[in-house]
């Protein structure tokens, strides 16, 4: 379920304050096979089902956007479940170059490869060719979701030690919040006050020898706070993955608010819906392409979910506890019903909807795959804005005063940008030459219109600056938040697109083979 930014400075503060450090597991399919295993100790789950993984991986720079990858090195932690395959979280191998396992009791490490990548959820599966690396393994199996206040055990290899680690804690609490490997995703966390460090994540948290979640980030501000992947996140992968290939999460698509102030619910005419004070939010806004859009309308008060009433802050009460309605349904797959109750121009409706997977905002989600995508016209850097880019170049533009691209990018679905644009396209950095030198005004502006042509996304940026350079003797960009247009020569852009590359070391004055 996407976490939908409001403001741009919120969603910062909220992952700058977790930091990504450990986590996944495994699922229920294979239940009944596993039921058979017989309850291991920690040290003999260490040993069996525990896997320390290596990894070198490619890091691009947004900066610099044509400079080769550099390769990294870092460590973290996995476990193995039925089928010969390894779970751990999707952050600990994302890029990977190459993946090297090795379990506690064994002198060599064993090849591995990325089988399913999950950043939403950041989670992993990886499988190992060589059978010797599984002999002596016992597989484990994932439990039931602990309840508050009760003792786990975290297994991994902290701060990149070669050594197993065992830690203890409590679950001390549950509830829906961002995963910070994607930054914009939100799904139900396990918080404990067991140590969890960098090199612990995809380690097993267990309760009574089952695995209860998958350690994957902690709080920086808070002391000695540890987050779990609990076990419908990991079910839900596990499910997911049946077929071979990983869908990723539906989007409900509801934009919904409290209807806590008493003059809005005798506006809305909600309590004629019920006799229960409390119940229902308003939606004001339906995502395009969700599982909401067409049967959801703005000024719909949300009822109930699939049979259960949605109170005026929108949670729902299960299991004698409060939690928010979207848990009943994040771990749905596409296709799932879902069934609504709505009040609605002074009725009560039933409705009924299939969940849906949308790709809307997908920019928003950090990019794990691929590298970034740039073009460069006259030294002038192009690049589309998505979270990598917004995550380069923040500091820089608040400094130098660019708000309306705090403004597109937060408000790229309550404020409808999306109505005209899919991925806004930034003048990053000038490469100072003859041709560009009045170019630096515009520098850190999103881009408008070509020649007049309203764009859509970066590669039809490309493109339109592709055919104006050999159609028209001027390229005339404009940008949003200024008046005044960009005008370069042609023929001296055109000139200068070897020149420029060459003189700055750069290969390949484009790449669009990244977002965009």
């Amino acid at each position: 379920m996407f976490q939908a930014p409001r403001k741009f400075a919120r969603l910062l503060s909220r992952c700058a304050a977790i930091a990504a450090v450990a986590c996944f597991l495994e699922a229920s399919p294979f239940a009944a096979l596993q039921a058979e295993t017989p309850r291991l100790s920690n040290i003999e789950v260490a040993n069996r089902a525990v896997v320390h993984i290596r990894s070198t991986f490619f890091t691009h720079s947004y900066e610099n956007p044509w400079n080769a990858p550099l390769i990294r090195r870092s460590s973290g932690t996995g476990f193995i479940i039925a089928g010969n395959r390894i779970v751990t979280n999707a952050h600990v191998v994302s890029q990977a170059n190459t993946l090297r396992v090795q379990r506690p009791t064994q002198r060599t490490d064993y090849e591995a490869r990325v089988l399913h990548i999950a950043h939403d959820c950041d989670l992993a599966m990886l499988v190992v060719e060589d059978p010797a690396f599984f002999e002596d393994s016992t597989p484990l199996e994932i439990g039931p979701t602990p309840a508050l206040n009760t003792p786990i055990e975290v297994i991994g290899f902290p701060i990149g030690g070669d050594r197993v680690s065992i830690t203890r804690g409590v679950v001390s609490r549950m509830g829906m919040d961002t995963y910070s490997h994607s930054q914009i995703d939100s799904h139900l966390t396990l918080q404990v006050d067991a140590a969890i460090n960098p090199g612990n994540s995809g380690g097993p948290a267990l309760q009574d020898g089952r695995v209860i979640g998958v350690a994957f980030q902690v709080l920086s501000q808070g002391e000695n706070l540890g987050y779990l992947i609990p076990p419908p996140v990991v079910n839900k992968f596990l499910t997911d993955i049946k077929d071979g290939k990983y869908d990723g999460y539906i989007e409900f698509g509801a934009f919904e608010m409290q209807t806590t102030n008493p003059t809005l619910r005798k506006a809305t005419g909600v309590e004629e819906a019920s006799p229960a004070p409390d119940t229902g939010v308003l939606v004001y806004r339906v995502i395009p392409g969700s599982t909401a859009d067409g049967i959801l309308r703005t000024g719909d008060i949300l009822l109930s979910i699939n049979g259960n009433s949605i109170t005026e802050s929108g949670d729902v009460q299960l299991n004698g506890s409060l939690i928010q309605y979207t848990q009943l349904i994040d771990n749905l797959g596409p296709g799932d019903p879902i069934k609504a109750e709505v009040w609605r121009d002074g009725k009560r409706i039933q409705l009924e909807m299939g969940a849906r997977i949308t790709r809307l905002i997908e920019f928003q989600r950090r990019n794990h795959d691929t590298g970034p995508s740039y073009a460069i016209f006259a030294g002038l850097v192009f690049q589309p804005l998505d979270a990598n880019l917004m995550e380069t170049f923040a500091a820089r533009w608040a400094q130098a005063g660019r708000p309306e691209i705090f403004y597109r990018y937060s408000y790229y679905l309550s404020g409808e940008i999306y109505r005209d644009t899919e991925i806004d396209v930034v003048f990053t950095r000038r490469l100072a030459a003859q041709v560009n030198l009045y170019a630096g005004d515009f520098e850190g502006r999103i881009v408008e219109s070509v020649n007049g042509k309203s764009i859509k996304n970066f590669r039809e940026f490309v493109k339109l600056a592709d055919e104006t350079l050999k159609t028209e003797r001027y390229l005339i960009l404009r940008f949003h938040g200024i008046p005044r247009p960009l005008v370069l020569k042609s023929a001296d852009i055109r000139a200068a697109r070897k020149v420029i590359p060459e003189k700055y070391g750069i290969r390949a004055d484009r790449n669009l083979q990244g977002r965009g």
